[in-house]
């Protein structure tokens, strides 16, 4: 990219500190947007190792030369009235389906390194609007008393009496804030990832503190391929994760409603691959399998069950990361939990009740109890489903068979494997309710 020295007017200077922050449209131009949308996706694609280094923006030539580049700093020194330094960077890789950002102020952020004064620079690298969770700010709410919970976000009662108002931004546009600016972000309805770098700059006199950050963010909240299993992470939790959707593991901050809709943008998402080799997606699927339970007349548990029986194989890895940790009692054992085990642990952590975390748990169980009792259903198996059998322990003998019998979810948990078989047919997406008709239910069961 061409680093030439950007010039502002004196009408956006004055906007910046009259509302707290300043749009600037085409700051790239389509060609280096463009650039910026293949660099964003090598430093996603770079390896995730040991050796690796923490930050890999570090590593990108391009993305870094940028991020210091004289474009940038030449536009902060102009608002901040002396020379900027490089603080800290991030892309923001926002799945479809991901949380947003509670309401917060970045004035507490960093105070752990130095009481520092600082301008982030947002710049899109996709388009940015409410339906993908874009930012919302609130007008010159930097000039305003900003009252803040023990979460360090900004408390509710502030946050319902003050309007908010959507930033939209095309790739290549940037958008610069200060220290003290409420904003937030929504959750991505969308269906299409959206990425987004957030740059922070502090001034040039308070010291370069970058390697400072990274190297206490390092020790306190390691990115999850250099977490140790069992060690503890909360104090780098509150320190550098508050506001934050933590999707895999915590949506507290979330509706009911918001929740539901992360849930189905993420089956809609990524269950487009091939259901096992089947002619229907993993999608279809899924709604397939819903529908039965739904047309056999079971309760909104069961029906729910159905509808999320895969998903611990659906959504990305990166997403269940945390759940894989935290079901393994080394790092090795993360590949060996199947997907059952694995969803039903993720929907747990997103409010669902234990009946349906017990049902999508069962996959295996089930399979195991038809075999013992029914010698037709072990032979219409597939051989590749008879040789997994193998693995997962065989039929149920002696005491597992009356355990599995016993229970009170028996039938429920043989219903929703036999509906899993049956679910393959091709040709009737457009016959059956879509995920969407689910919305309700879903919301309505988070909210209990």
């Amino acid at each position: 990219m061409d680093e030439v020295h950007k010039e502002l007017t004196e009408d956006q200077i004055k906007s910046f500190h009259e509302e707290g922050y300043l749009l600037i449209p085409s700051f790239l131009s389509p060609t280096e947007s463009q650039k910026l949308k293949q660099w964003a996706q090598e430093v996603h694609d770079l390896p995730r190792t040991t050796d690796t280094p923490y930050m890999p923006y570090e590593s990108h030539a391009d993305f870094n030369g940028f991020l210091r580049g004289l474009r940038i700093l030449s536009v902060l020194q102009r608002l901040a009235g002396e020379e900027m330094i490089l603080f800290k960077e991030k892309i923001n890789y926002k799945l479809a389906g991901s949380g947003g950002f509670a309401p917060h102020i970045d004035a507490n952020a960093y105070t752990h390194v130095k009481n520092i004064k600082h301008l982030t620079v947002l710049v899109a690298v996709d388009d940015m609007a409410p339906e993908n969770g874009g930012l919302d700010i609130v007008n010159g709410s930097h000039h305003m008393e900003i009252s803040l919970g023990s979460d360090r976000c900004i408390k509710r009662s502030w946050v319902e009496t003050h309007k908010w108002t959507p930033c939209n931004l095309n790739a290549g546009d940037i958008l610069i804030f200060g220290t003290y600016l409420a904003h937030r972000s929504g959750v991505n309805t969308s269906t299409r990832d959206r990425r987004a770098v957030y740059a922070t700059y502090n001034r040039t006199s308070e010291g370069d503190l970058h390697d400072k950050y990274y190297d206490d963010r390092r020790k306190l909240w390691p990115p999850t391929h250099l977490r140790k299993a069992g060690e503890s992470y909360e104090e780098g939790r509150e320190r550098y994760a508050f506001g934050s959707p933590m999707l895999s593991v915590d949506t507290r901050k979330q509706t009911s409603l918001e929740k539901a809709q992360v849930l189905l943008g993420l089956l809609e998402s990524y269950g487009q691959g091939d259901y096992i080799g089947e002619s229907i997606s993993q999608l279809e699927h899924s709604l397939q399998a819903a529908n039965q339970a739904r047309n056999a007349g079971s309760d909104d548990e069961l029906v729910l069950a159905a509808l999320f029986h895969d998903i611990g194989q659906i959504i990305p890895v990166d997403e269940t990361r945390d759940v894989r940790m935290s079901l393994s009692n080394t790092p090795e054992d993360v590949g060996r939990i199947g997907h059952e085990t694995i969803g039903a642990e993720y929907l747990r952590a997103q409010g669902f009740s234990e009946k349906v975390c017990r049902l999508v748990n069962s996959h295996v169980a089930a399979k195991r109890y038809l075999t013992a009792v029914d010698k037709s259903y072990y032979e219409a198996l597939s051989s590749a489903s008879q040789k997994s059998l193998a693995f997962q322990g065989g039929p149920f003998q002696n005491e597992e068979l009356e355990e599995f019998e016993s229970d009170p979810l028996r039938d429920q948990m043989v219903s929703l494997r036999l509906w899993d078989d049956k679910a393959k047919v091709a040709g009737v997406k457009d016959i059956i309710p879509p995920s969407s008709y689910y919305l309700d239910m879903i919301a309505t069961h988070l909210s209990k």
